[in-house]
């Protein structure tokens, strides 16, 4: 059974990658409608700072554990330990939101989305080999090319976020569709400069680093999205 502390639900993607369902639970005081009414998608952006074409993303895999939704005005949370699950994004895709899953969660409003972008344990076998190699574990993989090179960038970054809807999500019996939007580009930006920085160059990797760790929030926004087209509604 899963401990979840009362007016505090927590579901769980059971497979990013192949579109899995949603796994709820529920607290006291709640009534569970008939039939699934929540919807979890998600839409990745190519925007960039210029157009020249300096830095190209072609794919980033994420790694994410610990996810929760928790009910309006409510400070309360559940600490079971989930997941990891692979949240993958192809930068070549153009338009359209990408299905997730769907789940059955009790009928209330609900003002965020929280969960950790999750290096791997050393005890923990990874559900991609991407994240593991001999020099270590990792929570990010982006491929790409920086002027032309080919680059593989590996972070072993771990950081917890909270998104706030912009508006309140209220589910009810019928379904609610939620849309998750990143955009990964932000994470090789300078600030300084507003110009992106070299992955293949190890004197940027700090700043690449903290940018994914303490920047990821501004680069993930979750909002109700009725019709699927990727904007909040």
């Amino acid at each position: 059974m899963f401990n979840l502390t009362k007016n505090t639900y927590k579901f769980f993607l059971a497979s990013i990658l192949t579109g899995g369902l949603f796994i709820a639970g529920c607290g006291e005081d709640t009534i569970a409608p008939q039939g699934d009414n929540i919807e979890f998608s998600y839409v990745q952006s190519g925007d960039t700072v210029d157009n020249s074409g300096i830095l190209l993303l072609d794919t980033v895999k994420i790694l994410l554990k610990d996810i929760k939704l928790n009910v309006a005005n409510s400070s309360d949370s559940s600490n079971s330990k989930v997941g990891p699950f692979v949240l993958y994004l192809d930068l070549n895709q153009v338009g359209g939101t990408n299905f997730i899953g769907s789940n059955l969660i009790p009928v209330g409003t609900y003002d965020k989305l929280n969960f950790e972008v999750h290096k791997l344990g050393d005890t923990e076998t990874p559900p991609d080999p991407e994240f593991l190699d001999a020099n270590g574990r990792y929570s990010v993989v982006v491929k790409g090319s920086y002027n032309g090179v080919r680059f593989i960038y590996k972070s072993d970054k771990s950081a917890k976020q909270k998104l706030t809807f912009p508006n309140s999500l209220v589910v009810t019996e019928t379904s609610t569709n939620v849309t998750l939007r990143i955009l990964p580009y932000l994470w090789f930006v300078n600030a300084a400069t507003n110009e992106y920085m070299d992955p293949t160059d190890p004197a940027n990797d700090g700043e690449i680093e903290n940018n994914i760790k303490d920047n990821i929030k501004a680069n993930f926004k979750a909002f109700k999205d009725a019709d699927k087209n990727g904007q909040p509604d």
